[in-house]
């Protein structure tokens, strides 16, 4: 198994272990536990992408989901990219990155400054908290209002109206 699957494998159950609490998530144990192990990551709200996109002016979005996740919906232009070795941009190169909650995409985040890289943030709440703001979705061209659930216990941050399928 590659080490990243294996983390995202092995993650959820660490969380639990650090702090999640054993019934519903919710998004404060989501933002204490970004906080405490990747205290120097930089946040951004999904207003201030979603602002930036607005005006012309979006960064490179690099959504860190599993390619299976990102085929259901991603936000515009974004591209999947799941290992830091496979970033080809300048290290000053703007980027924010994502996942559904924002977990996986703020160790990503870290990887990429201890590689260098000046300009990265993590997209605070990703694409759960955008899609429950309603923002546009995308699967390739087509505009889609449905986001991968990750699992039963994580995509209940996720509104219902916006699962694309019922989680195992």
């Amino acid at each position: 198994m590659k080490p990243y699957l294996a983390l995202c494998h092995i993650l959820p159950l660490a969380l639990l272990l650090i702090g999640f609490s054993w019934g519903k998530p919710t998004w404060e144990d989501i933002y204490g536990i970004i906080a405490r192990q990747y205290p120097d990551v930089v946040s951004l709200e999904v207003d201030q992408l979603k602002a930036a996109i607005d005006r012309g002016q979006p960064p490179v979005l690099i959504d860190v989901r599993e390619k299976e996740e990102f085929a259901v919906s991603h936000l515009a232009k974004a591209v999947n990219i799941t290992r830091v070795e496979d970033i080809a941009y300048p290290k000053d190169t703007p980027i924010v990155a994502y996942c559904s909650v924002g977990v996986r995409s703020a160790a990503f985040a870290k990887k990429l400054g201890k590689l260098g890289f000046t300009n990265v943030r993590n997209l605070r709440g990703s694409i759960f908290t955008w899609a429950n703001k309603d923002y546009p979705l995308w699967r390739g061209n087509l505009p889609v209002h449905a986001v991968h659930p990750y699992n039963e216990k994580w995509g209940t941050l996720l509104n219902r109206q916006f699962h694309a399928y019922q989680p195992e």
